[in-house]
Parts: structure tokens; sequence; C-alpha cells
């Protein structure tokens, strides 16, 4: 298919005596022509980097392309390279932009130049929504499999990965890393582009170096899983590389409301078969970062607090908590603020002390007066204990 937009661009150029260039809707090369004495520094850019530098590209974007219905002249600009005037004319489906066809402008159009760009643009306009159905196809196979990766049953989870090998995916692949992607905004259209595209725009921008073989993503609602597959073994460095590049990319999207990207690190496996494995430690590792605060946290990383948010994952219903864990659910602030000092600093008063800026004999004071009030004795070991775990497990519920 490629070879008859390939084709149709350089018939398209031939009749006019111009330059015709066809970009995809990310501004990336789809078919060049051959060019007739008005090659460009931002021509020439497209042309060996296959994209526009990043300072044109966001001008373009500043001056709504994807939103345009007609034609539009670009004047020339020299501040980005464009020396010749360009028609820009955005080619769009039903469903969004499929990409822009840029036609140089030496001189003037003719009428019949005009009629026949106009049939041009909807041939390749077909061209481009056939291309488009057919990558939605294969697709929507990928994204099967990849929810087959997560099923409890094991043969299907061998079926799921045999067939992403025959569909060309992670073929060389050699270590498996799972990522959980967890987003603020609903799983649903919230006035921007649609959520799956702004995380397939995310990844591609962020997933550049070599050493991955190959990647995909599905969203598992509310969470989105991504496995990377590497041709060797990925270094803690390079996984972090590309975890700050996720992040980064999908706050620099063009969503309308902060997404709030959280990411969670599973640890490497040898097998496409046990990515499930990888995915449901990068869950936990979710939680992990939100009870922190942070934007990411790894399992490998960080194996106590991995623990301790496996050990607390579920939070036992009300009627199952006993009735001085009920009353310390319903403490004022301050007496949550000072249990919370004394199982950080493991009941050093000292600490806990400089941490409220008190005298220690108040520390002591107001625990004894706080653990009486909700009937328990301070002192125990196994008071401590309870009282640390519903802390932790309440930090882990952010």
């Amino acid at each position: 298919m490629f070879d008859t937009v390939q084709e149709t661009v350089d018939r398209l150029a031939m009749s006019l005596r111009r330059s015709v260039v066809l970009e995809d809707a990310e501004f990336v090369l789809l078919a060049s022509s051959a060019h007739y004495g008005d090659l460009d520094p931002a021509r020439l850019q497209t042309l060996s980097e296959r994209r526009p530098t990043d300072a044109l590209a966001a001008e373009l974007r500043n001056r709504r392309l994807h939103a345009q219905r007609a034609p539009r002249v670009i004047e020339p600009d020299p501040a980005f390279g464009i020396e010749y005037a360009r028609l820009s004319i955005t080619l769009r489906s039903r469903y969004g932009v499929l990409g822009f066809l840029w036609v140089t402008l030496v001189e003037p159009l003719t009428p019949g130049e005009v009629v026949l760009i106009t049939e041009t643009v909807e041939t390749l306009r077909a061209v481009l929504v056939n291309i488009s159905q057919s990558i939605e196809a294969v697709n929507a196979e990928v994204e099967s499999e990849m929810l087959g990766l997560l099923t409890s049953d094991a043969p299907s989870r061998e079926n799921a990965a045999n067939e992403l090998i025959e569909l060309g995916m992670f073929t060389r692949s050699r270590r498996f890393v799972a990522l959980c992607l967890s987003l603020n905004a609903e799983w649903a259209p919230w006035g921007g582009p649609p959520p799956r595209e702004v995380i397939s725009h995310a990844l591609l921008r962020a997933i550049t170096t070599p050493m991955i073989d190959a990647y995909s993503f599905v969203p598992t609602m509310p969470e989105t899983f991504i496995l990377i597959g590497f041709r060797n073994e990925p270094t803690p460095e390079a996984i972090g590389s590309v975890v700050a590049a996720i992040i980064r990319e999908t706050d620099a999207s063009d969503a309308q409301e902060p997404l709030g990207a959280v990411l969670g690190i599973g640890a490497p496996v040898d097998e496409l078969v046990a990515s499930w494995e990888s995915y449901e430690q990068a869950l936990i590792a979710v939680r992990v970062a939100r009870s922190r605060g942070s934007r990411s946290a790894s399992w490998s990383a960080d194996p106590i607090a991995a623990s301790i948010a496996t050990l607390l994952a579920d939070e036992p219903p009300e009627h199952l908590l006993p009735e001085p864990l009920r009353r310390l659910a319903g403490a004022p602030a301050e007496t949550i603020e000072l249990f919370e000092a004394y199982v950080t600093h493991g009941g050093r008063i000292a600490e806990v002390a400089d941490q409220l800026g008190v005298h220690r004999a108040t520390v002591h004071y107001r625990l004894r007066r706080a653990a009486a009030s909700i009937g328990v004795d301070i002192d125990a070991d196994d008071t401590r204990f309870v009282i640390g775990a519903w802390l932790r497990q309440r930090w882990l519920r952010g």
C-alpha cells in the first residue's frame, strides 16, 4: 500500500512540476517526490531525519494544523528553515487526522492544478484509511494476545506468547520487563485526544534505545500494561531512563487535564510467557510510588517497601476492624501525626520530639493519653505492630 502512496505522490509532483511531500499525523515522512529547485532547510531536515525539527513541529501544532478543515498556505519563515511557501492540506478520516500533504508554491497554482490536487487528496485519503484499518486490525490482535499473557490459565498464557511471536513481536527479545502506567484521569475521552493515542505517542517518543527489541501496550483499566522486550539484560539505569522519558512525554501530551502518570516497574523475566509475573510486581510498585508521592517505583529496587505493599494489599472491611482501630481511624489529625512519627522513628522518643518540635516529656504524655483514648497499651510490642501496620496500609491507600 505504501508503494501506492509513493506512486500517487510522484504522479502529482510530476504533473505540478513542484515538490510534494506526505507526512503522517505526527509529521513523520511517509512519501516524498523529486524536487524542482525548491528544496529548503526545513524540507532537507524532513528528508534526512524523516521528521521536522522539534521547534518546527511545535510551531505547526501551535498553528492548529490538526484542526484545519480547508487547505492553508504556510508563508516563508526563515526562522524555521521555510524558504518557500507551502500549501498544507490536512487529510482526515471520520475518526481523526491521517496526515498532511505539502505542496511547495514557488508559483501560484492554476485552477487545473487545484482540481488535480483535490482529486489526489481523495485518493490518498482512501489509501491511508485502508492502511489505518489494516494497522488497527493487527493492533487489535496484538492487544488481545497481550491480555492473554495476563490470564490465570497457564496454557492460555503459553498460547498468547506463541501467537505474539508469530505476529512478529518480541522475536529477538531475551529479557522482558513489564511496566504499569497508572493515570489520574478516568480511562475515557477527557476533552482531548483519545487516551490510547496519548499513550501510544508518548511511548513512541520515549522508547528509542537500540537495546530494546520490541514493546507493546494494552490498557487494563485503570492501569496500562506495557511490556518491553530487551535483547540483553537491561541495566537499572537503562530502565530508569525509559521510565523517566515515558513520564516526561506523558506530561507533555495534548491532554486538557494533568494525567499525573505514575509508573511501576516489575522485575525482568526470561520468558515472554512469564511476563505476567513482572506485571503483577509492577502493580505493587505503583502502590509503593503513590504511597510516597513519587512518580515511579521499582519492585526490585526497594524490596522492603514492596513487601509491605504486598502483605498489606487489601483494606479490611469496616465491620472487621476491632474497636481500637475504629477509634484510631476517627482520631484527630494530631493523634495520627503523633503515631506516624512514633512508628517512623521506631519508637525513639528523642527523634519524635525533634520532628514534632516539643519536649520528650510532652511526647511521653501525649502518647499515653492518645493510647488511652483508643484503648491500647502503647508499651506492648503487639500494639506497636498493629498500629504500624494500620498506618502503613493507610499510606498505601494514599
